[in-house]
């Protein structure tokens, strides 16, 4: 991280406010020495109701736009705007000075930076504090997760090029060593696993409020320590997914970690598919809307045209009858189907999931494919298929390709414009790709695509590291 980001943070560990949250002050006030002297309830409750606002103010917005872009599902069709599409899509991949390319990245080391803090002082904090042992062990729980969390939202998008994870260092240090996508997953994988030790001894209740995402899941010490499991199961997979020097040494010890994580999630086949842990908005002065509303976005007509005839999904697309035009680079894109309007009257304040039952069924079939237990995966399958979809159960998968083409046709649906699911999927097989995209109406309207996979390190990164960062894996 950059000392300009890391002065930043110093003095902006916390963005926002909470509408969750009643009689927040100013949260841009508190910082690591405001409270070195001792935390109490009300110094605890503003570092953790920061943390959660940060994370959601970095995780919307571009964060679904951009990879779903990549992806080419997404299309931000503005004519103010064009690079959108014209540092995305085509011949020519995103520039590291452009905003594209500098985009998802610094608002999840602010909450990084949150957590530390919030570890910081809870660590100092003794019996003195306004929390006891279990009321302590409640907000490192809380802490690493969503740190965890922030380190994974920034590698979904960094992918191969890596990431700095050395980040509690002081103002004056030295910018953290770029690190290689593999040791990353490792990291955060072990920060879940400490995040789920301190949950375990946090009691029966939190001793600070938590936003309202997350109060029917994640509410309680358990739930939280279920939605923590849910993100292991998520990391162990996509270790077990990675290709060549990004591949764990044993992608089989991984596919058993996943398993074993996603089984003590909150997933179930008999519960809403919609239940989880979403990302709350309001219209409340101050507050935070959901930037899924607007009126430039669009989807990629392949979106509509593959999706099978009598899936219930399909009311996630609204289909128009004047087409939507924009010329990028010299070609004319045209799409005939938006998202927003399908959220609704309440779409400013209609929520994002962050994980939810749906993705976690989806996550169990794509663990028991890779497992090559055809059985379990086609079963997990059908329950979203047969719930969400309305559509005919899946007989017997026969082949892994079989089972992984119908996996990536489930998901691309259930989790539309919802964050990089597909991004992520379309890299861990391989197929992002000219070659899966020329299926004919599903096929790419992108002349020359480059089907960029990644966004690069910022700018100001390898400014601050001498115009390079050397990739470390120690």
């Amino acid at each position: 991280m950059t000392r300009r980001i890391v002065a930043f943070l110093a003095s902006a560990a916390l963005v926002g406010a909470c509408g969750d949250a009643t009689g927040v002050p100013d949260l841009n006030n508190v910082s690591a020495e405001t409270i070195k002297g001792g935390l109490t309830t009300a110094s605890g409750q503003l570092l953790v109701t920061g943390l959660f606002n940060q994370h959601r103010n970095s995780a919307i917005g571009n964060y679904v736009t951009f990879p779903e872009t990549m992806a080419r599902d997404a299309l931000r069709m503005d004519k103010a705007e064009p690079r959108y599409l014209s540092e995305i899509i085509g011949s020519v991949q995103p520039d590291n000075g452009a905003f594209t390319g500098q985009g998802v990245f610094a608002g999840f080391f602010i909450g990084i930076r949150s957590a530390n803090t919030l570890i910081d002082a809870t660590t100092a904090a003794d019996d003195a504090s306004g929390f006891d042992a279990a009321g302590r062990s409640g907000l490192l729980g809380i802490a690493r997760t969503i740190k965890a969390l922030n380190y994974w939202n920034v590698i979904e998008m960094r992918d191969s090029i890596g990431m700095p994870i050395d980040l509690n260092r002081d103002i004056n240090a030295a910018p953290a060593p770029w690190i290689c996508k593999k040791n990353v997953l490792a990291f955060i994988s072990a920060l879940l696993d400490t995040g789920s030790t301190a949950l375990g001894a946090a009691g029966s209740a939190f001793q600070v409020t938590l936003p309202s995402g997350y109060r029917t899941v994640a509410g309680t010490p358990a739930g939280f320590n279920q939605f923590n499991r849910g993100l292991k199961a998520k990391v162990e997979l996509y270790r077990a997914l990675a290709h060549g020097t990004d591949a764990p040494a044993s992608p089989g010890a991984s596919l058993t970690a996943a398993a074993t994580a996603i089984g003590q999630s909150f997933m179930s086949p008999t519960a809403a598919m919609s239940l989880g842990v979403n990302q709350n908005y309001s219209t409340a002065s101050g507050e935070t809307q959901n930037a899924r509303v607007d009126a430039a976005l669009h989807l990629n007509d392949a979106v509509f045209d593959s999706a099978q005839a009598g899936d219930l999904r399909r009311a996630k697309i609204v289909r128009t009858t004047t087409p939507y035009n924009i010329t990028v680079s010299g070609t004319t894109i045209t799409s005939l189907s938006d998202f927003y309007q399908s959220l609704g009257s309440s779409s400013l304040t209609a929520a994002l999931p962050i994980l939810k039952n749906e993705e976690l069924l989806l996550l169990r079939a794509q663990i028991a494919i890779e497992q090559n237990d055809l059985l379990t995966a086609t079963t997990f399958l059908n329950t979203v298929r047969t719930t969400s979809g309305g559509l005919a159960p899946y007989a017997l998968f026969a082949t892994q390709a079989a089972a992984r083409n119908a996996l990536l046709y489930e998901k691309r649906y259930s989790l539309l414009m919802e964050g990089p699911q597909r991004l992520l999927d379309l890299r861990a097989y391989s197929r992002l790709n000219t070659a899966s995209f020329t299926a004919g109406s599903k096929s790419s309207p992108f002349p020359g695509d480059v089907f960029t996979s990644a966004l690069p390190i910022p700018i100001n990164e390898l400014n601050a590291r001498g115009g390079s960062a050397p990739m470390t894996c120690p």
